[in-house]
This record gives C-alpha cells, sequence and structure tokens, in this order.
C-alpha cells in the first residue's frame, strides 16, 4: 500500500475538490472492489459534497482575514447662503497597511488548517469505506457458509426423524439433531439480518440510488491476506511533518504566533489617516489613545493561545506516536490470527474431516457423526472469515492513522 499516495489523495482533493464524474454504472457491472467503493464514495456521496462544500466556505473565510479592509470614501455638498460647499474624503486604516503581510501569513496558515481539517474529514471518509466494505463482504461470504451448515442440519433433523419412526432412534436423540437445525436456522437468519444492515451501510456511504442499489454486488470473499505485513520501520517513518494531523496542528500554531505579532502592534492603539480636498487641500490623522484600555488584555489572551497551540502540536505528535504503536499492534496481532486460522486450524479441521470421512466409509462411525463434524468445519472457516475480517478492518484503521487521523476506536 501506497501511503504517500493515500495522504497526496487527500491533500489535493482538499486543495481543489474535483468534479469528476464517474460512469457509477460502469463500474457495477463488475463485484465492487474497495477501489472503486472509494472512487464512487468520493464522486457521488451527497455527505461528500455537503463536506467539501462547508469546508469551501470556511477557506474562503480564512483567505479573506489576509485582505486589506476596504477604504472609506465621503462625499458632502452642502449649501449656503455663502455659497456651494463640497467636501471629498479618502480615509483608510494605517495600521491595516503596515500589518498587512502579518495579516497574510495569518490567513495563508488559517487557510492550510483548513485544507488539512477537510483532508482529515476525507480520510475519515475513506476509512468508513474501507470498513463498511470489509463488514458487507465478510457478511455475505458469513451467510453462504450459514447457509451451509442448516443445510447440513436439515439433512441430519430430517434422518433422526425417519430413523425415530423405524424404531432406531429415541426421543432425546431425535430432539438433538432437531435442536442443532434450529440453532443453525436461527443463526442463518441473523447472518441474513448482518448481511442486509451491513450492505445498507455501505449504501449510505456510497451515496448510490435506487437503480444503482439493484445493480450493486460485492465479491465472493475478503481479499487474500498480505505475504507479509508492515514492518514496524514502515510505521516508524510516519511520524514525520507529513501527517495531516502534525501539519493541522503546526499550521494552527503558525496562525497564532503570526496573529500575536499582529495583536502587539493593534491592541496599542490605532490609526486612521484621511486625505480631504476642499478649497484647500490636506490630511487628517486619527489616533486612538490607550487611556482606558491599554491592550494588556488582548496581548494576554493572544499569548495564551500561542502558548495552547504550541502544547497542542507537542500533544498531536505525541498522540500520533502512541495510536500508532497501539495500531501497529493490533495490525499485526490481528494479521498473526488470521494467518494462524489459515494455516493451521482450517488446515486441521480438513484433516479431521477427510479421516472422518474415511472413518464413515469403514463403517466405523455413523453419518450422524459424520454431519456433525460437517458443521464443526463449517465453523471453523466462519471463525478463519471474522479472523480476515478483524485483520482488514485493523489494516484500515492503522492505514488511517498513517495518514494522519489517530484516535480511531479499535
Amino acid at each position: 500500500i501506497d501511503w504517500p499516495t493515500e495522504r497526496d489523495q487527500a491533500m489535493r482533493l482538499a486543495a481543489a475538490p474535483t468534479d469528476e464524474v464517474l460512469e457509477i454504472g460502469e463500474l457495477l457491472k463488475t463485484p465492487l472492489s474497495r477501489e472503486n467503493a472509494l472512487r464512487i464514495a468520493l464522486s457521488q456521496s451527497p455527505e461528500m459534497r455537503r463536506l467539501l462544500a462547508l469546508h469551501e466556505s470556511e477557506l474562503n473565510s480564512a483567505a479573506m482575514t489576509g485582505r486589506l479592509a476596504n477604504p472609506s470614501f465621503s462625499y458632502e455638498r452642502l449649501r449656503s447662503p455663502e455659497g456651494l460647499d463640497i467636501e471629498r474624503w479618502f480615509s483608510f486604516g494605517v495600521l491595516d497597511v503596515l500589518t498587512f503581510p502579518q495579516r497574510r501569513r495569518v490567513a495563508a496558515a488559517d487557510v492550510e488548517a483548513g485544507r488539512a481539517r477537510l483532508a482529515i474529514d476525507i480520510v475519515e471518509r475513506m476509512t468508513a469505506v474501507r470498513r463498511s466494505w470489509v463488514e458487507a463482504v465478510a457478511a455475505g461470504e458469513k451467510r453462504r457458509y450459514a447457509e451451509r451448515v442448516l443445510v447440513s442440519a436439515e439433512a441430519s433433523a430430517e434422518l433422526a426423524v425417519r430413523m425415530e419412526a423405524a424404531g432406531n432412534f429415541n426421543i432425546l436423540e431425535r430432539a438433538r439433531q432437531q435442536s442443532y437445525e434450529a440453532d443453525a436456522r436461527s443463526r442463518l437468519i441473523a447472518a441474513r439480518q448482518h448481511e442486509l444492515a451491513s450492505r445498507e451501510s455501505l449504501v449510505r456511504l456510497l451515496g448510490l440510488d435506487g437503480d444503482q442499489v439493484r445493480l450493486l454486488t460485492l465479491p465472493a470473499r475478503l481479499p487474500d491476506l498480505p505475504t507479509a505485513p508492515i514492518s514496524a520501520p514502515e510505521v516508524s517513518s510516519t511520524i514525520t511533518a507529513t501527517r495531516i494531523d502534525l501539519r493541522l496542528a503546526n499550521a494552527n500554531w503558525r496562525s497564532a504566533a503570526a496573529a500575536y505579532g499582529v495583536t502587539n502592534l493593534t491592541s496599542l492603539t490605532d490609526v486612521s489617516l484621511s486625505l480631504r480636498e476642499q478649497e484647500t487641500r490636506g490630511f487628517e490623522v486619527e489616533l486612538s489613545l490607550p487611556v482606558f484600555d491599554v491592550g494588556d488584555l488582548q496581548r494576554g489572551a493572544a499569548r495564551a493561545q500561542l502558548r495552547a497551540a504550541a502544547a497542542e502540536l507537542e500533544q498531536v505528535a505525541l498522540v500520533a506516536s502512541s495510536d500508532l504503536r497501539v495500531g501497529y499492534a493490533a495490525y499485526r496481532s490481528a494479521y498473526e490470527d488470521a494467518v494462524h486460522h489459515r494455516d493451521v486450524l482450517v488446515p486441521l479441521r480438513k484433516a479431521m474431516s477427510e479421516e472422518a470421512l474415511l472413518r464413515y466409509n469403514g463403517m466405523l462411525i455413523g453419518v450422524f457423526e459424520l454431519l456433525s463434524d460437517a458443521r464443526e468445519q463449517v465453523d471453523t472457516v466462519i471463525a478463519a472469515i471474522e479472523s480476515s475480517e478483524r485483520f482488514w478492518l485493523a489494516e484500515a484503521d492503522l492505514q488511517a492513522s498513517l495518514l494522519g487521523r489517530p484516535g480511531v476506536e479499535r
């Protein structure tokens, strides 16, 4: 997985929202892959469009702070017994001009922070789509295996009824087989409901309409496990300033630092310069006197905000490191468990089933023992599916942390 590419994709979308129009129907003609699910969500989801619109408004508001205030022009025309008197005034804030470079730095930092926040929200959205896709595919796979268990349980229960009628089974043995069937049917009902709920959750995240929902098909099984997990050095190397959360905290700190410089000057006084034209030309300077408010409270508030931003930057770095350690440990544990199911438990259960079949062919065990073994084998396969699902969910959470979205619940 190319982590920088994923991060840069989110940052590019944050910098310039895409107007790309995907042909959703073409993507839905084949079982929906995880990559295509992400493309559809980014292109079609109304929630994504709402998110982009809100952040566009935020970015425009942030950029406005870096512009000069409009100058004012006043025109006065008075007629008196002495004649016609015309005055023209043109005025602007001197401190606005003097602090313009500093205000632009504040605006630039605020815009970068807004883009980082948007990128984080996009990463969060992408992670939700990844997790939902994994859960929907795994739910379908578990439902199919639950159907196989029910078929086996039904055959066992029907055979038990016939054997009881022939006098070869007692009531307890027949009831035991029927209880297996009832339990298998209950599990299938729950599996079908979970599949429906997982699928609809994915549909909502993708923003599909009714016709597109009918076209939606999912892969029959989850992807194969990677041949090797991500190494610890790869994870450690992501604690850099290129992480989105660190970029956001750094932008907030630079904005607070630039704003502190502006406050130091503007909190002392305010200067307005006016150019006047009447019968004679001249200018007027208006200066506010720091008599009642000397600006110490404003400067104190700005200093506190600067300290808070610096502490936030330090805290984000600490949390990012801790989050990656926890996420990587969960990822490795899930990988090891999934590999254990794939390489040890499932082959072992398969070998046991093959041996049970040989013993049945040799009339050493009965048909009910064979059917019971088949049910246990399917249960092992379902457990393997669940372990694979846990791995891909942990992988999605780790990817979010690597991109710079710590705090994902595990």
